[in-house]
């Protein structure tokens, strides 16, 4: 699943502390106080060049059913359902997670890796398969730490997606329709 985003700088920002915001277009669909569900079509990357009639995979990017994002964010701003906004998520966040998530369980798998092949084939004699379980436990204890640090309430709120602005109306025309579900 890709996600087509665009790069911004942020409007609501300190200024000596200036972050890049991964932003997309999303529909309101739904609001209750100050909670806004929001629906967002989730664009495949081999669908939107121009080369998507001549390309295979942009062929098979044609036939699949377009698929939506449905998302409840929190939201002050005054929003009327249908009305079309921009969703954004820090970028170093993303990428510090997506880092965590790959990186780590990675390390681990080399790690102990290294350690098994050292201490336990190379000093103790024992067989490799001693050196890969230990391998192996190392990755997941990476992962394990991954997704623990993932959970983490602060990691979270950093995480989540916010509603930075209203789209006026020129950018509004643009934007890829929604279905709107009133629940």
């Amino acid at each position: 699943m890709t996600f087509n985003f665009v790069e911004t700088t942020s409007r609501n920002l300190t200024p000596i502390h200036e972050f890049v915001m991964i932003e997309e277009t999303a529909r309101v669909t739904r609001i209750q106080g100050d909670l806004v569900d929001v629906e967002s079509v989730v664009k495949s990357g081999c669908s939107s060049c121009q080369q998507v009639d001549t390309c295979g995979s942009g062929q098979i990017a044609k036939g699949m059913s377009t698929r939506y994002l449905k998302l409840t964010i929190q939201s002050s701003l005054p929003l009327n359902v249908g009305d079309e906004v921009v969703i954004a998520l820090p970028e170093n966040k993303l990428l510090s997670a997506a880092m965590q998530v790959y990186i780590l369980p990675l390390i681990g798998l080399l790690i102990g890796g290294a350690i098994g092949q050292y201490l336990l084939v190379d000093k103790w004699q024992l067989h490799e398969l001693f050196a890969l379980l230990l391998a192996a436990v190392a990755s997941l204890s990476g992962f394990l730490f991954a997704r623990y640090s993932q959970n983490r309430p602060d990691t979270q709120k950093a995480l989540q997606v916010k509603i930075l602005r209203k789209c006026d109306n020129s950018h509004a025309a643009n934007a890829i329709g929604v279905n709107i579900h009133n629940k």
